[in-house]
Order: structure tokens, then sequence, then C-alpha cells
């Protein structure tokens, strides 16, 4: 396996898997986005609930521009969502000065409108809290291997990785990305629109080989020097030494380690034998770093660490019926991987988002 393939798929904690078929059909995976507005009754930006059956979020928001006649600019959402799946979110369209749209007219077998509320302010991305998912696993093999590995995700969780689809289809947007940094990353080569996603991905893969690194040469356990993040937020802070109060908030949850998503920075979020580690990780890629660095896109820390919200399993003969939430950003792949072998799998995630 090549290090681009190991990092795209990644060491999981469960080396022994089952088989299964996912996403035979989109009604396999049901994706609910979690946020709680309220309806004003009034304001430029018209909200709608959407669900989409087969469709990609770009594309229903293109529809909802053509049919406002107004530009897709003016369409937002607060995170993309699969395509091979059912999906439920949020968009919002800004109309001034116009009364609500008969968004009804749109309804297909594609998508429909289910609610339209009227609001202030536009929908931001990444505004949503969560996503909640409902996925069929079906004709699952062995059945007690299986509730083994769902009893350990429920218990010790997963690692965060970022899914495969984040990198494209044959792992294109990463390759490209690659190309295009090496040659300077100049805007004339890439367009703006598809920077982000380049970017993205090159991002989402040295923390995934980062982490793998991490995890497959220290387990959980703590090093000097680490970066950590409060739980339910971004905040994070330096720990130079870990002390028994930092390891028991830790152990209760509060706080989580992190890996890190290179780039620019203006003071160094890890030290010691953390900053030195995640340095090695991605070493031979140093050119690549160094542009990022150039184009002042930003270092981050992402958790190390995914565990399901509310997790259930039932059973529909040999059909695994799991349910669980997930805070925004994190894929719902980097649980399902810990219980099933998708290597294998034919009806993966084929979509760009």
């Amino acid at each position: 396996m090549s290090q681009l393939d190991a990092a795209i798929n990644p060491v999981r904690l469960n080396s022994k898997r089952t088989h299964a078929q996912f996403k035979r059909y989109p009604e396999d995976f049901v994706v609910t986005e979690r946020l709680d507005v309220a309806d004003d009754g009034e304001g430029e930006h018209q909200w709608l609930w959407i669900r989409k059956r087969g469709a990609n979020t770009q594309f229903v928001a293109r529809q909802l521009a053509r049919f406002a006649d107004t530009s897709p600019k003016n369409v937002s959402y607060a995170g993309l969502k699969d395509r091979n799946a059912v999906t439920e979110q949020w968009f919002s369209v800004q109309l001034p000065g116009q009364d609500t749209l008969d968004w009804q007219q749109l309804n297909n077998e594609e998508f429909q409108v289910l609610k339209v509320i009227r609001r202030q302010k536009k929908l931001k991305l990444g505004l949503h809290e969560a996503n909640q998912f409902k996925i069929r696993l079906r004709d699952v093999a062995d059945r007690g291997l299986f509730e083994q590995n769902w009893n350990t995700l429920v218990r010790d969780g997963t690692l965060n990785y970022f899914g495969p689809q984040r990198f494209g289809h044959d792992q294109n947007n990463l390759t490209r990305g690659f190309e295009w940094l090496r040659a300077g990353g100049s805007n004339k080569r890439v367009k703006k629109p598809e920077q982000s996603r380049l970017l993205s991905s090159v991002r989402s893969f040295f923390f995934n080989q980062i982490v793998s690194l991490r995890y497959q040469q220290y387990g959980f356990e703590t090093l000097e020097g680490d970066c950590v993040m409060l739980s339910g937020s971004h905040s994070v802070f330096h720990v130079e030494q870990w002390d028994d109060e930092l390891k028991q908030r830790l152990a209760s949850g509060d706080i989580q380690l992190t890996g890190g998503q290179p780039g620019w920075v203006s003071k160094p979020l890890t030290s010691g034998k953390v900053e030195q580690f995640e340095a090695d990780c991605v070493r031979q890629w140093a050119d690549i770093i160094d542009c990022l660095a150039s184009k002042k896109v930003k270092a981050s820390r992402r958790a190390m660490r995914l565990e399901p919200v509310n997790p259930e399993l039932n059973w529909e003969g040999s059909d695994a019926m799991i349910c669980f939430e997930l805070p925004k950003g994190s894929f719902a792949t980097a649980c399902i991987s810990e219980l099933i072998d998708l290597s294998v799998t034919e009806n993966d995630e084929d979509s760009v988002e």
C-alpha cells in the first residue's frame, strides 16, 4: 500500500471486520442536519428545509437559484451532504423585497421543499451543530463480530479521519491539489472556487497521516507538547506538560487530543515531542507545506478521537440498522469502517461531498 493509500484508507482500531452491503439504495443512508432555527416571520432571507434523494447539495442550490431568478451566490447552506443518500438540510435564498415564493412548485423526485420560513440573516457555512445518521448495512456476514465491533465503537469511539470522499473520485482532488501546489499554487492555474476543495483535500490527507501514525505508535497516550481541544468547541490550548488535573479532564471527555492540519502559523500550537513527531510524519511533503504557508493557509487542529452520540443498533433479519449523531465535519464512514470492511464494499460513498 502506498503512503497516499495509507492515509486515505488509514489504520482502524478494529483489525477484524465483517462484510456487509453499504448504500445499495439511497434509503440505506439517511442524514438529518441538526440546526435549531426560529421563524422570524419576516426578512429578506427565505429559508427552506429540503429533503433530497440521489442529488448533491450544490445541484439543489443551483436549482433554487434558477427558480428564484437570482445568482447562485445568493443561495447558502450550512454544509454539503451525501449524494447517494436521503438527506434533509436547510438552505437559504436572499431575495430582498420579495414575497415568499411558492417553492413547492420545485418539488420533484430528486428533492422536495418541506418547510419555508423567513429570517433576517442568511444561513452561514458551518452553522449547523451536528448530523444525525440512520444507516442500513445489508446482509451482515458475521453478526457476532459485528456486534463485538459495535460495542467497541460505542465504548471507545474511533479515529476522527476524513472520509475517502474528501479526496474525490479516484483521489482526483488530492492528486490535483499536490500538482497545483508543487507548481506554486498559482491562482491562474486553478480558479478560486476550486482552490478551497483542493486545499481541503491536501490538508485532510496530512491530518489522516499524522493521526494514523500517532495511533500506531502511541495509541491515545498523552505526549509532551500536546495541543488539546475543548469538547464541543474548536478552542484549543497548548499543554507543555501533562499534570493529574489535565489527565482527569481528558479522561472525563472535557478536553480531547488533536492532530494537525499543517499550514501557516503565527504561534506554534504544539511543542517538544508532538511538534517533532508531526513534522516527521509529513516531512517528505515539506515543499507542499511550505506552499500552504506561503499562501497563508492557516494551520489548524482537529480532534483525534470521534465518539458517536446516542448510538443505537437494531436488527432486521441479517441487516444491521444503526443510528448515531456526529459533530459537524465528521464522517460517518469513520465509524462504519470500524464495523465492516469498506474496501471491498461496492456501494461505498461515491460523491465528492
